[in-house]
């Protein structure tokens, strides 16, 4: 009856260590699967943010270029109203000197 109490204790205390060792490689496992996660999760905010930034200064890049098609436009309008302005100025002041001379 000895012998049978001591290999029931014995598988007792067997089942226990083999269950300690269960729960600490539970918690290694839970650990690492966590900091992988946290890794995955950080490299995909990474990966997001430098898209982002990359879409961004192509918007940039590309608004700038129509703003300088723009101002390259509207720089050749004044400069034909100018030249327009100055062939008419002439005729202009010819027109009211005429104008003052004969009254």
């Amino acid at each position: 009856m000895k012998d049978v109490l001591r290999k029931i204790k014995e598988a007792e205390q067997s089942a226990e260590k083999r269950l300690s060792s269960a729960q600490t490689e539970s918690n290694k496992i839970t650990a690492d699967a966590r900091r992988e996660a946290a890794a995955l999760v950080t490299g995909a905010t990474e990966d997001s943010v430098s898209e982002t930034q990359a879409t961004l200064d192509a918007a940039r890049s590309k608004a700038g270029k129509e703003a300088d098609a723009v101002l390259k436009d509207g720089a050749s309008i004044v400069e034909n109203i100018e030249s327009s302005a100055s062939s008419r100025k002439e005729k202009a002041v010819k027109s009211l000197l005429d104008s003052v001379t004969s009254q």
